[in-house]
């Protein structure tokens, strides 16, 4: 007996949809974000251009204070994403936090909200308004 099996390609499919902004955000980028009490810091952004297929992307995130981390992308539509930062340890909190942010991108330019709570707390400790603009690479040489 004589037995043929016919294995059928399927494609993969890709979220066309998160191509664009994820293509925008590539690039260094020097933000500030400022929480509701009106406290104010600086950060770096850095992601390089590389494939935006791969899931699970890692950005990096460092601030004048010694703070780095991760920054994941979480969603992205035309103009908008949502990004996870962290978990990090925050001198401030004295504790492991995360922070969340919600934002467009513009030519040049990010916006929107974030919002910071410990790690596998619900609870947010900070919350504020956050903009950046792109800028040229950002050295990591000391």
């Amino acid at each position: 007996m004589n037995t043929m099996i016919d294995l059928t390609h399927i494609p993969t499919s890709r979220d066309e949809t998160r191509q664009d902004v994820v293509s925008v955000l590539n690039g260094s980028w020097r933000g500030r974000m400022t929480d509701a009490r009106g406290a104010a810091e600086s950060f770096n952004l850095e992601r390089e251009a590389v494939d935006h297929y791969v899931p699970g992307q890692v950005f990096l995130y460092t601030t004048p204070t010694g703070i780095a981390a991760g920054m994941r992308l979480l969603e992205a539509g035309d103009k908008a994403f949502v990004a996870l930062i962290g978990p990090y340890f925050d001198p401030t909190e004295a504790a492991m936090v995360v922070t969340v942010l919600e934002g467009t991108t513009e030519p040049g330019g990010l916006s929107g909200t974030f919002h910071t709570r410990r790690y596998n707390w619900r609870t947010t400790l900070r919350s504020g308004h956050f903009t950046a603009t792109r800028v040229e690479q950002i050295s990591r040489a000391a």
